[in-house]
């Protein structure tokens, strides 16, 4: 399952967005950074498998952010 996450930009205006992917059981598998590129081609893949699904989107600190996108599936 995807997540996108959001939180405040930078001060330098550069956005701080993501996407958490899970397991069909909850656990933690990759984050993705969407950045500028709008993730990738292996988070565009997954999107794309998913076109008819609805995503959750939550929001959080610029310090939940940060810890997020640092976890290691």
């Amino acid at each position: 399952m995807l997540t996108k996450i959001n939180a405040q930009n930078t001060t330098d205006g550069n956005p701080r967005r993501g996407w958490i992917l899970t397991s069909a059981t909850g656990g933690f598998i990759k984050f993705y950074d969407e950045g500028y590129d709008d993730g990738g081609e292996e988070l565009r893949e997954l999107r794309n498998a998913g076109e008819s699904e609805s995503y959750p989107s939550i929001n959080v600190t610029p310090k939940e952010y940060k810890r997020i996108k640092g976890l290691v599936g």
